[in-house]
């Protein structure tokens, strides 16, 4: 039997510490794409969407696609953006109301707009409304979601992210097609119930290959092995998001046994729970970790790979201002060498070089114009272009952001400055993520050939860097997506939390 899938995807990671809003020019910078343009551009890569197109492709399902709109994390997506995207979703679901099986949305789970703390409840409700109850909704989500009420109560299922970097995006497009598939067959009957721990998990320790989130996912996978389990979700949350629905979640999808959902549900949060201060760590702070960086590359071997380097609070994946100062100065103070720093946003810089043009040497001032939170300008800094780009590549690394994707950055500059000029600075006119390693090489700089490396990100840059590096270092500095929690003023997160909040061990379940 053939069926018929409606499919939108519309994705924001929401900073609600950054002041400006996002709009829809900030999608159609990063990704927007429409009808059957979705297809065309997305079917063959590693992406959600992605997936769902491979697993349509080989169980002979139709699917109407409306949208796939995607932007770089930043503040609140304006109401007018918000509405566009999710009319689009709606009115394709309405005019195929006759012939409709199920719908299947590949959305974030972060997303704030002007009218809405929790972007997603209110599309998928909307759905709901327009389907009823007997055709099944699938909503895959990333796994920094933050899962509310809503979002469970009207979809049948979610399904989110399993690693942190994202490596699995298009698996869990797979693996949500493949379970809407079975429900459109009515061979399963979801039920879901999530828990919520009062706790943060620092981002970096989300990541999925080793630490805490690594034994709590683990055990997510052995709960998976018991009869009438479904799927097990764990989802740390965003927490540069003041919103009440921020958390760490657990989300369990059992085939019609909601008691059993609850009880495996309970069960992980519990562990995490008990796990909590393993997910709060200190980092160095620039100074220390620089020095710590360039003793490391002295002992480099012909061969060795790059010390890499996290710039956490300048992060454009998190909604940092991607021209954070803190390190970049601390590296030029320092005086290291053969050594990069990859992407700062500044469209000035990038105009200054264009008009002293390529091989021609310029004095500039980078980075630290978006705001007062992320370090002080770097003024009169002197240095040469050594190439300019149109910024357009495909991802070809294991990253964060998607093999095969597709990249355009716009005017992208390779700045040499620092010690004998042996500093490359990569300016762009986008603020956007270096999650693969192709931004170097399309530039001309093999960043395997660099003693040191250092991207605004938090972990997600790890997919495709940490399997070159030599050492990885992570970096406490100011921002909008600094890592400790403390560093921002809340007034809407559910409270007490730890570990804002002193909680003893009965302080959940409660």
């Amino acid at each position: 039997m053939s069926y018929t899938v409606v499919v939108g995807a519309f994705a924001h990671e929401t900073n609600t510490f950054v002041s400006e809003p996002v709009t829809r020019s900030d999608f159609q910078e990063r990704q927007e794409y429409l009808d059957g343009g979705v297809r065309e551009n997305l079917r063959g890569t590693e992406t959600a969407v992605g997936g769902v197109i491979d697993v349509a492709d080989e169980e002979d399902v139709e699917l109407v696609h409306t949208v796939s709109a995607f932007a770089t994390p930043g503040g609140v997506v304006d109401d007018e953006t918000y509405d566009f995207y999710t009319d689009r979703i709606l009115t394709g679901v309405r005019d195929h109301i006759d012939e409709l099986d199920g719908v299947i949305l590949p959305l974030h789970g972060a997303m704030v707009s002007e009218s809405h703390t929790d972007g997603e409840g209110p599309l998928i409700e909307a759905v709901r409304d327009l389907v009823g109850e007997s055709i099944p909704i699938v909503v895959t989500l990333d796994l920094h979601g933050n899962v509310s009420e809503r979002m469970v109560e009207a979809a049948d299922a979610l399904v989110a992210y399993e690693t942190y970097p994202h490596l699995d995006k298009a698996e869990t497009g797979r693996r949500g097609m493949r379970l809407l598939i079975r429900a459109m067959e009515n061979a399963i009957s979801p039920a879901m119930h999530f828990e919520r721990p009062p706790m943060i998990a620092y981002q970096p320790k989300a990541y999925t290959p080793d630490g805490p989130m690594a034994e709590v996912m683990a055990h997510a996978r052995r709960l998976e092995e018991r009869d009438g389990v479904l799927k097990v979700n764990v989802l740390p949350g965003f927490y540069h998001a003041d919103i009440l629905e921020m958390g760490f979640t657990v989300p369990v999808v059992t085939d019609d046994d909601p008691d059993l959902a609850r009880q495996v549900s309970r069960e992980l949060a519990e562990l995490a729970w008990e796990m909590r201060e393993a997910f709060v760590e200190e980092y160095p702070k620039p100074a220390e970790a620089i020095e710590q960086a360039r003793e490391r590359a002295a002992d480099l071997e012909p061969g060795d790979g790059p010390i890499v380097m996290a710039d956490f609070g300048s992060n454009p994946g998190g909604g940092g201002a991607s021209n954070g100062t803190t390190v970049l100065r601390e590296m030029l103070d320092q005086g290291v060498e053969n050594a990069g720093w990859a992407i700062m946003y500044d469209p000035e810089a990038v105009d200054d070089c264009l008009e002293a043009g390529v091989g021609n040497r310029v004095t500039t001032t980078i980075g630290g114009k978006s705001d007062d939170r992320h370090g002080e300008p770097i003024e009169d800094i002197d240095g040469y272009v050594k190439a300019i780009t149109d910024g357009r590549y495909v991802n070809t690394g294991t990253s964060h952001s998607g093999q095969g994707v597709q990249n355009d950055i716009g005017t992208t500059v390779r700045f040499q400055c620092g010690q004998d000029d042996s500093m490359t600075v990569v300016l762009a006119r986008t603020r956007a993520s270096a999650f693969d390693a192709e931004i170097w090489r399309h530039i001309g700089q093999p960043p395997e050939r660099l003693s040191m490396i250092c991207i605004p990100s938090l972990i997600a840059f790890l997919g495709d860097y940490e399997p070159m590096s030599s050492e990885v270092i992570l970096i406490d500095t100011p921002g909008t997506s600094a890592v400790n929690p403390a560093r921002f003023e809340y007034s809407k997160i559910p409270r007490p939390i730890f570990p804002l909040d002193d909680l003893d061990e009965d302080a959940y379940p409660a």
